[in-house]
């Protein structure tokens, strides 16, 4: 009885070590624009259209805009690919050698390293966007966001 429960112990915790590292993948990969979830282009594209009414944005600066965010897209992609395939290294690194925790460690610094790569380039690129509008039209941005997230907190309570 006592190897039996031992046997289910075991497999369970086999189990859950294996399920780790495939639930943070699919977190990380919505954070970062699989799944259509948190990429920051995507995001702008497609709030662009109300903006340019709310803010009362020009067609050059829409067009100066979707440029920025293009850029940033592409500047981006390497690190979109690197997130998503270092991850799958990561699993495959432990299922190699479980013990090999300094190999799997090294690849989850390039991770972060890329994740935040990609967060200075998205720094960059929202300042150039904001020099795109006016002071108004940043005043304006700036009553908006205070208004969304003065809503988000209520929601929260």
């Amino acid at each position: 009885m006592k190897k039996r429960l031992l046997i289910i112990a075991a497999a369970l915790g086999l189990i859950t070590l294996i399920a780790v590292p495939f639930a943070f993948a699919q977190h990380a990969g919505r954070h970062f624009g699989h799944q259509g979830g948190g990429d920051l282009g995507v995001m702008m594209l497609g709030h662009l259209q109300h903006a340019k009414h709310v803010l009362g944005l020009s067609d050059q600066q829409v067009a100066d805009i979707e440029n920025i965010v293009k850029d940033l897209r592409t500047q981006n992609q390497p690190y979109r690919e690197s997130l998503h395939s270092g991850l799958a290294g990561v699993v495959q690194t432990l299922i190699n050698n479980p013990n090999d925790l300094a190999g799997a460690q090294a690849q989850l610094d390039k991770q972060t390293e890329a994740e935040r790569q990609m967060k200075s380039n998205a720094l960059v690129a929202v300042s150039k966007a904001l020099n795109v509008l006016t002071p108004d039209q940043r005043g304006k941005l700036q009553d908006l966001v205070q208004d969304h997230l003065a809503r988000r907190t209520a929601r929260e309570k």
